[in-house]
């Protein structure tokens, strides 16, 4: 979408939020679906064996949440910053701290880390999630704002983004939003002249039927976060120093004279100056049939939404990403349907029996037989049958077919993740140390892409918060 589309359009706004949820919508449903198999009761099946199982035994032997924890876990231990140096120009050492210090400070105040490893995780399980930079009061009685890291909760319903854009971080991104369902109160709170119309949710196109389970009574409404074109004059000072000409340049200026330090004038006798191409974000709240406010400025450059997505590519000009999850939903259940099986076959098969005529049985108690453990036992002898003698039908016995099905789906899922025993603990007590940390290592290595997709999406971060800052803080 061009950088100067006009967004005064409440109607071309919500045709351009609907396609963006068509085009992403299989890879959303894919995000869904790997958050019900990780977290919902009997997630691990799929309707048809689930409905062939009907009043049969079915468990879940859950083998994929240990390798997602010990992805996370990885990412919990680990350490993730944004550090501030100077790039030339008028940057400076002493700058470069003092956006260091801010950023501790935002990092603090929002609980930044927990708001990481929170995405990190997620992405690992379905492959997105989202997080939003805020301009936020710190508390009811102050009179300054802050800038807040804070995660989106259901990202994978309520963040979408602009479809020219192409990179993972979303840094090109012309427009994106975020939608909220809000309480009918609340909403009616909020803008008593609004039209009770909800914003279109595309969580309604997913057929898995659970959508409807305890649907609140809501309005759903979207900010809309989109970038508008502006130019700023740039100024060359005599000391290599650039500012922008505007009013906090006004106010050193004088300053700077005092020190010395004046626009630098070219071999004509003017000033130095040039204009570049910026931009600045506007918001405006919304919901499915008319705006709710005034658009607002923000002190923003970039969209304040900044995704995470795992395995980021794009593929015939679609966005393609998933997570860990992805290549393990066939072997889990396998594992799932063999091993329900086995434990039918044999812990809840009947116990094994003894088939023997009332006159045999007569004058001694049976009732015991199958959990006492007398070394003897009496039966009486028929006198039409003398031959006939008390039958023993035997218990289950464990199918060698599932068995090595058991086996092979877990060896499976091992090699499909990349995760060996040494990983969790449960090295094979035949196994040299060296190659235990050999296969720890090999692990870890297969692991790092997430870590990148963690990095990228906290550089992002950076750069909306170094934009920000001068607009944000004195």
């Amino acid at each position: 979408m061009p950088l100067n589309k006009d967004y005064s359009e409440i109607s071309d706004v919500l045709i351009m939020i609907q396609k963006s949820q068509d085009s992403e919508q299989d890879q959303r449903d894919k995000v869904r679906e790997a958050k019900r198999f990780i977290t919902e009761r009997d997630g691990m099946w799929d309707e048809y064996a689930s409905n062939k199982m009907d009043g049969r035994f079915k468990g879940s032997f859950d083998l994929c949440t240990p390798i997602i924890d010990g992805i996370a876990g990885d990412i919990s231990q680990s350490d993730f910053t944004i550090r501030v140096s100077p790039s030339g120009g008028g940057a400076s050492k002493d700058t470069a701290k003092k956006f260091d210090g801010l950023i501790r400070n935002i990092r603090n105040i929002s609980n930044a880390e927990d708001v990481f490893k929170r995405m990190g995780r997620s992405n690992s399980i379905g492959g997105f999630d989202a997080l939003e930079v805020v301009q936020d009061w710190v508390d009811g009685d102050s009179f300054d704002q802050d800038l807040f890291i804070r995660h989106i909760p259901n990202a994978v319903d309520s963040v979408w983004f602009d479809l020219s854009s192409t990179m993972q971080d979303r840094s090109d991104a012309n427009w994106g939003v975020k939608l909220v369902a809000l309480p009918v109160d609340e909403y009616n709170s909020r803008w008593p002249d609004g039209s009770n119309m909800s914003v279109g949710d595309n969580a309604e196109h997913n057929n898995s039927g659970n959508n409807n389970i305890n649907r609140k009574e809501v309005v759903t409404v979207g900010k809309l976060y989109y970038r508008k074109p502006r130019n700023i004059e740039l100024i060359r000072m005599t000391d290599g120093s650039v500012y922008r000409d505007d009013d906090k340049f006004e106010s050193v200026k004088d300053e700077l004279a005092q020190q010395g330090i004046t626009i630098e004038l070219d071999d004509n006798g003017e000033e130095k100056r040039r204009t570049r191409k910026s931009w600045r974000v506007y918001s405006r709240m919304f919901d499915g049939s008319m705006w709710l406010d005034s658009e607002e400025e923000t002190v923003f450059d970039y969209i304040p939404l900044v995704p995470i997505y795992g395995n980021f590519d794009i593929i015939e000009n679609n966005c393609i990403y998933f997570g860990k999850l992805e290549n393990l939903y066939d072997s889990q259940r396998v594992y799932n349907y063999a091993t329900s099986r086995d434990i039918e076959d044999g812990a809840l098969s009947p116990s094994p029996n003894i088939w023997m005529t009332d006159e045999m049985a007569e004058g001694n108690d049976y009732s015991q037989m199958n959990t006492d453990r007398a070394p003897v036992r009496i039966f009486n002898i028929e006198p039409q049958n003398p031959g006939l003698m008390p039958t023993f039908t035997g218990g289950p016995q464990p199918s060698v077919g599932l068995q090595t099905t058991m086996q092979n789906m877990q060896q499976q899922i091992n090699a499909s993740s990349n995760t060996f025993q040494s990983q969790q603990g449960n090295a094979n007590a035949q196994q040299s140390g060296v190659a235990g940390l050999q296969q720890i290592e090999q692990g870890n290595v297969g692991n790092i892409k997430w870590f990148k997709d963690l990095e990228v999406t906290i550089c992002q971060v950076g750069k909306i918060l170094i934009n920000a800052i001068p607009r944000s803080y004195d």
